[in-house]
């Protein structure tokens, strides 16, 4: 008589192999993202943001914070956020328009901060009373700019930033843009708001991922680049209507540039989610667009006249930042005009070196 020979039947057995099968494909993956590097993904300490050579006017009395003295750590304490009026208080020196310099020493950058924006009051808030005095500790030449989409219609996070920085430029020469999410609130002072030759992912670990960075090529949340840089790269793409990768198309363009993707360590890069509402994606398949980015990079963007058609409803310097309302226009009625025009052109092995190294 044979040994006990355990039988599957039916929905049983599907399950049992189906199981087995997803193990595999899981290990698989696990062992394909050990082996997997990310070559243009480095992790650099907030000292080598001031490097004194790549300053065209270095001077003895160069701003000088004290990393020690910053290295503390901010919690959000989410139902104790300011009125406007209190913020403002507590910031006599922030002049109209959310603009403030050191006036003992020379800022080694001159900094815009982009918040793109809709309908988020109190994530504002407590962003406000947060980066204004972390800005300030940090001796840096700042000015915010909330970019405002104007109406109810679909969200354009990445043609937001585009509008930013193009309104921030003619108001002056920044040296260095950040691009911020507004419900992200940084926990480290020493997270220096600066740009280097590359790109700077400022976001290492947020508490809504559990303090992990979600993958190596990630660059969401708050990304510091060069006007240079970004002009370079074309700015962010233009076609994501909705919530979804945007960020990675804009990952994209900075390695296809050769930039390399920086970011603090850890203990440092550490932020904050505020909770709220996720908008729904345009497409129910979010990650079509993305695969198309190689071709339509270098034309969607900056550069692109259609794209980038959009009207300034009011510029107005508000007392802790200058407010740029727009209307960005919205999608196509057919999504399927956007996919006939930017087909896919990268394969599935490329897509699986993105997302798991």
């Amino acid at each position: 008589m044979r040994g006990n020979v355990t039988k599957c039947h039916g929905f049983m057995c599907v399950r049992y192999f189906a199981i087995r099968i997803l193990f595999v494909i899981y290990l698989g993956l696990v062992i394909f993202a050990l082996f997997n590097r990310c070559n243009h993904c480095v992790v650099t300490p907030p000292e080598s943001l001031m490097d004194k050579s790549k300053v065209k006017d270095w001077t003895d009395n160069m701003c000088k914070p004290d990393l020690q003295k910053l290295g503390v750590h901010y919690e959000v304490v989410q139902d104790e956020a300011a009125t406007f009026e209190a913020i403002s208080a507590a910031n006599p020196q922030v002049k109209s328009g959310g603009k403030w310099a050191p006036s003992h020493c020379k800022p080694w950058q001159k900094v815009a901060l982009i918040l793109c924006y809709r309908d988020r009051v109190w994530p504002l808030q407590l962003f406000l009373q947060r980066i204004h005095p972390m800005l300030q500790a940090q001796m840096l030449d700042y000015q915010i700019f909330l970019v405002e989409q104007s109406g109810t219609g679909l969200f354009n996070r990445g043609k937001l930033f585009n509008v930013g920085y193009l309104e921030a430029m003619k108001q002056g020469p920044f040296d260095c843009i950040v691009f911020h999410d507004v419900d992200l609130i940084p926990e480290d002072d020493r997270n220096l708001y600066m740009c280097n030759d590359h790109a700077r992912h400022l976001v290492t670990a947020a508490d809504h991922h559990r303090f992990h960075l979600r993958y190596y090529n990630y660059a969401g949340g708050v990304v510091a680049v060069s006007s240079h840089n970004f002009k370079r790269i074309n700015g962010f793409a233009n076609i994501y209507w909705g919530w979804g990768n945007e960020d990675d198309d804009f990952s994209s363009r900075m390695t296809a540039s050769n930039m390399l993707l920086t970011r603090p360590p850890t203990a440092i890069g550490r932020y904050h989610s505020v909770p709220h509402m996720k908008i729904s994606r345009f497409s129910k398949s979010g990650n079509s667009l993305f695969l198309g980015w190689r071709r339509r990079w270098k034309s969607d963007g900056l550069n692109d006249p259609v794209g980038m058609a959009y009207t300034v409803l009011e510029t107005k310097e508000m007392p802790l930042f200058t407010r740029v309302l727009v209307d960005v226009g919205g999608p196509p009625d057919n999504m399927d005009d956007i996919r006939r025009t930017h087909p896919e052109d990268v394969s599935i092995w490329w897509f699986l070196t993105y997302f798991y190294p």
